[in-house]
């Protein structure tokens, strides 16, 4: 009957959840902008000097699976 009466964790749910969308959104991201330039300097070598921008916007798909991660530490 102690099982019955066991309430179930729902900030742990939460954080499980947080973490898993948190970093496949980044990942997905990461892969989609890579996939992007790639085909872009195949297309037009010249476009490789924009690998540095590349980066940027590496950076910032990055920072919002970090966030996700940070939030998880708030949660109680």
């Amino acid at each position: 009957m102690d099982i019955l009466a066991e309430t179930v964790n729902t900030a742990v749910l939460a954080k499980g959840i947080l973490v898993g969308f948190g970093g496949m959104g980044p990942a997905i991201a990461i892969g989609l902008l890579g996939a992007s330039y790639m085909a872009a300097v195949s297309r037009n070598p010249e476009s490789a000097k924009f690998l540095g921008q590349l980066f940027v916007f590496v950076a910032m798909a990055e920072l919002f699976g970090l966030i996700a991660f940070a939030s998880i530490f708030i949660i109680k």
